[in-house]
């Protein structure tokens, strides 16, 4: 069972996006612009805004079915 992630992961979410100018890091795209947590928080990732990467709904998603890798962030 996963942690539930407290209120900080959502305000680190939001200044990661406001950071990244609310533009994909992959793709470029500022279409749907997703938080994404580079360690994820069931891992120990952190609540804050150098542990997100801002990522379009189209990159977020290929990242979570494995087709994206996001380790040089």
């Amino acid at each position: 069972m996963s942690k539930k992630r407290d209120s900080s992961h959502l305000r680190a979410q939001r200044d990661g996006k406001i950071r990244d100018g609310y533009r994909c890091q992959i793709c470029g795209s500022t279409d749907h612009a997703e938080g994404h947590h580079i360690i994820d928080h069931q891992y120990g990732g952190r609540g804050v805004a150098d542990n997100i990467v801002t990522l379009c709904h189209k990159c977020h998603k290929d990242v979570h079915k494995g087709r994206l890798d996001i380790c040089f962030f």
